[in-house]
Parts: structure tokens; sequence; C-alpha cells
């Protein structure tokens, strides 16, 4: 190896396990310090001397100064320089993991994988997630981001170059540990958010269907008894006339109080919940629905998974009445192993899938992919201008028990007008 500003000196046999072991030490040392900007490599044509180009004590100290991990590994994994900050991720001294592998950092079961990322970042360059684990066996989320660094030709002992296109890899050393804690209190907190919006929808449903609904039958019995007892036929015709607008106001007070939370989605579940909004749908637009319904009849869902296919329902089925022109909608609720899937298709007008994606102005559909993303599970949506739209829901179910309400064998199919 060759130091910086120093006349060159040809290195003779050290006999002796000691001298080698003082020379090691004197090695590591000196890359530890950014005093060494090349590496002498031994082969069949003598020793060679390859140097990073452009490596000065400045570049080390820049490494240094990183917030990421940063390391030179030889093809094999060999760690010929690290940072500080590789030191911190990995929690053990620098000088113990020069001159070792990359691989013994990585999890035991991601080694293999781990081989492969090396070999195909020499070809070109690569990122990936890791598990990196410390001597506690505590494993680390990491992403390892690998590029090639060109190492220039100097003359060496023998005084023959170093073949053209040689090169180390430039591994950067990202922690995610923080940010997988960022995004699981995002997460978390979203589910709060959602959880306690649910909360509110039911409260007002709640009060629009005991209060505000008591109060217009109330008024629907006032008027009856007018209308009854009216002496002249202009008040028994008015109070005819304003009975009609309080029953008529009741029912909007009821689908009101259904659209924000049906008390049946409690009381009997999804597939119910989803056969009575079918059927209001229905009467309100005119449009004809097809529902399907398999087993998932007789499961008992979380209160969260069946709310939020049930929104997603309500918005699919929405945005068929404002901007479809669709006949017909087919709506399958099916249930395949420990996955529930809800689908909407329609024979509308379609749009580009794609395009009204990156619009800011579909909340509706980001909302979708939100709510479901935040219990693992994905939603597609496929369409095409003249070729209708089809909405995809997956979410795992998380399955409870049967239900003891009802049960039911195969799949019910329902047509709605």
């Amino acid at each position: 190896m060759r130091r910086k500003r120093g006349p060159e000196k040809r290195r003779s046999p050290i006999p002796g396990l000691r001298a080698r072991l003082d020379e090691a030490e004197a090695t590591l040392e000196a890359i530890r310090t950014g005093a060494v900007d090349a590496l002498v490599v031994s082969g069949p044509g003598g020793e060679q001397t390859l140097a990073i180009e452009g490596a000065t004590h400045p570049y080390h100290v820049l490494l240094n100064a990183m917030s990421d991990g940063a390391a030179l590994l030889a093809p094999d994994g060999t760690i010929l320089f690290g940072n500080r900050r590789l030191g911190e991720i990995a929690r053990a001294p620098l000088e113990g993991l020069r001159g070792s592998r990359f691989q013994r950092l990585v999890a035991p079961a991601e080694r293999p994988s781990f081989e492969g990322f090396l070999r195909e970042g020499a070809k070109r360059n690569r990122a990936r997630e890791f598990a990196m684990v410390d001597g506690d066996a505590s494993e680390t989320p990491v992403l390892i981001a690998l590029s090639t660094v060109p190492l220039g030709a100097h003359s060496g002992v023998t005084g023959a170059e170093a073949p053209s296109g040689a090169t180390v890899l430039m591994a950067i050393i990202t922690d995610l540990a923080e940010r997988k804690r960022a995004e699981a209190t995002r997460l978390e907190l979203m589910k709060r958010l959602i959880s306690a919006e649910d909360d509110e929808r039911r409260r007002i449903a709640r009060e629009l269907h005991d209060e505000t609904g008591q109060s217009l039958t109330a008024l629907l019995v006032g008027l009856r008894a007018i209308e009854q007892q009216a002496v002249t036929l202009d008040v028994q015709s008015a109070a005819q006339r304003l009975r009609s607008v309080a029953a008529h106001t009741v029912d909007n007070v009821g689908r009101l109080a259904r659209g924000l939370h049906p008390s049946v989605l409690d009381d009997m579940g999804l597939a119910e919940a989803a056969r009575r909004h079918v059927t209001d749908y229905s009467e309100s637009f005119g449009v004809v629905v097809e529902l399907r319904v398999e087993s998932i009849v007789s499961l008992r869902l979380p209160p969260l998974v069946q709310t939020t296919l049930y929104r997603i329902l309500q918005e699919a089925l929405t945005n068929v009445a404002r901007h479809a022109r669709a006949q017909v909608v087919g709506v399958e609720l099916k249930h395949a192993g420990s996955v529930l899937e809800l689908v909407v298709r329609d024979d509308g007008v379609g749009f580009d899938a794609g395009a009204a994606l990156d619009e800011a102005s579909a909340l509706g559909l980001h909302g979708m992919r939100e709510r479901v993303a935040l219990l693992g599970g994905s939603v597609e949506i496929e369409s095409r201008p003249g070729l209708g739209t089809t909405v995809r829901a997956r979410v795992p179910a998380g399955i409870a028990a049967p239900s003891p309400r009802r049960t039911q064998s195969g799949p019910r199919r329902e047509r709605a007008r």
C-alpha cells in the first residue's frame, strides 16, 4: 500500500507473524486517518498498486461527516473502508469491521440474497432493503445502495500497471429504523383519525334517527290529527300537504342517517348493509344494480374492515352516479381464504384510469386507496373510455368467528331496481 507525500519504497519479505501483525495495524491506521489512496493487490503477475481516483484526505473527512453509512467493498464483500456512521449503524468499532466481510453484518436469512445483490451491484447501480444485525442479534432495517468506483492504474512494486476497468463497490447504508417508526406512527394516527370519523358519523346518524326522526314522526301524527279534525276543507288540505312534506323529510333524514353510518352495519354486518345501500341507490338513481354476496354473510368481521369496504362501496357507486352514465352495475362481495374482495363493475362511459389517478382532484379514488392501505390491502381501478369501469378492493379479513345470527351457503344473487 502506498502512502501520500512520501517516496515510494519497495517492500521486502517480512519474516515472522509479529511483523505481519504490525504491518496490518499500520495499514489500518493509515486508512483510518485518510493517509492512503491506493490498494496493493497481489496476483499472478506480481504486486500491483491500484489507486482510487481522486482520493484525498478531505474525501475521507467528507465520508465521515455523512449522515448515512458508507463503505468501500471488494467484489467479494470485504470492507476496505467504512465511515463512522457505518460503525454506529452496525454498533461495532470500525477497526473490527475493516478487513471483514460485509455479509456478516446482514441478517443470516438474507445473506444469500445479499451475495446476489453484490454481483448485481458490480454490473449496475442497485438498491435494496436488508436487515443488519449487531452483536446482540438485534436487527436494524437499512437501505443499501451499491455503485462502482473505478480504480486508476499506478506503477507498483513490479512496475506493472493495473488492468483497466478495475473497480471497487461503494455502499451507502441508510438507517430506515426511524423512518419505519415514523411510518408506523403515521399509519396508527390515520387509523385513529378514521375511527374517530366513523364514531362521529355513527353519533350523528343516531341523533338524526332518534332525535330528528322522532320529532318528525310526532309532527306527522299531529298533522294527521289536524287533518282529521279540520272543520274546513282548506285547513284539511293544508294539513295534508304539510303531512306529505313531513313524510318526505322523514324518508330523507333516514336516508341521510344510513349514508352517514347505517345501524345495520353494526347490528347485522357488511352484507346486509350492502344490500340496503344498493336498494336505496337503485331507487334514488334508477340504475339496475346486480348484487352477488358469497359466504361472507356468515362471517363476523372487525369493525374497521367492514366499515372500510362499506365506504369503498359508497364511493364507487357515487362515482358511477356522477360520471359513468351506466345502465347496469354489478357488485360482488367475495371471500377467498383470509382475503375479502369487493368488486364494483359498471357498463358506463369509462375513463383513463392512469391519468385520473394522477390528478389532484381525484380525492375519492385516493381516499379509497388510503383506507385500504391502512389494513394492508390494495385497490385496483381498471377503466378505458367507452368500456366501463371496474373497482376491485382486497383487504385481509381478520375474521373473529362465524356469526350466530344467520348462515348461508353458496353465493346469493340479487337484483335491485
